[in-house]
């Protein structure tokens, strides 16, 4: 029997360390960079990266994501780097801004995908000092999901992300303090979590993004399992 294969848009919430980035990049725009992408995962198979993960480009102006998009669709296709695009928002200095994050774009080449951003008409914030700090990252991205069981997807993108389903939407004090608990029950703690809304033909559905190098399906089933256990005590 085929399985289920989701493709949507949807959000992606998490909290993550942000710092400047202090690399050469050709612009002088204001730019963050997480100081540890996944940092519920802990493991040693992680090596440390001469580029960057995400890069965060904070705009001006808070812009729709509709504009966002299509712009990174003129860019790629009057650019020959290869790199990763969606918009967000995130708390700087006690106000919401919205970003582009780029992923897989090399600190060298971010300065000429940024000028094509603003022959587009984005503008950007310019570089300042800005002391290392912790914010919720939403970002807002498409997904292609296929169902390795009952409310368990695989990521078809990155072979190192799984969705697991969650009947209910979680305040996000209520989802860190569940997670914090549930790793205490895994034989290997060494994953990250995040919350994932995305639409389904009923509305939005609600899941647990899992980033783990080490994934196997019984372990996904069982922290599922945990998940469900701790909100059915809600």
């Amino acid at each position: 029997m085929s399985k289920k294969i989701i493709q949507t848009v949807g959000t992606v919430t998490k909290e993550e360390k942000l710092t400047r980035v202090e690399s050469e990049t050709f612009t002088n725009i204001l730019l963050l960079e997480s100081q540890l992408p996944y940092p519920g995962y802990h493991g040693v198979t992680v090596p440390d990266k001469l580029e960057p993960d995400s890069i965060f480009a904070i705009t001006k102006l808070m812009y729709n994501d509709e504009r966002i998009i299509r712009c990174i669709q003129r860019v790629k296709q009057n650019l020959s780097v290869t790199f990763d695009a969606t918009p967000g928002t995130l708390n700087l200095q006690n106000k919401d801004v919205h970003f582009i994050r780029f992923k897989d774009l090399p600190y060298r080449s971010i300065g000429d995908v940024v000028d094509e951003f603003q022959k587009c008409g984005i503008s950007f914030k310019k570089s300042r000092k800005i002391a290392p700090f912790s914010t919720i990252i939403k970002v807002r991205k498409f997904f292609r999901l296929s169902e390795l069981e009952d409310g368990i997807f695989a990521d078809m993108v990155d072979k190192h992300m799984a969705y697991l389903y969650i009947p209910v939407q979680l305040r996000w004090g209520t989802f860190k303090k569940m997670t914090t608990e549930i790793r205490y029950n895994v034989q290997d703690p060494h994953y990250d979590a995040a919350q994932t809304s995305i639409y389904g033909e009923q509305g939005l559905l609600d899941f647990v993004r899992i980033w783990d190098k080490n994934s196997t399906v019984e372990k996904l089933r069982y922290i599922r399992e945990k998940y469900l256990e701790a909100i059915e005590k809600l």
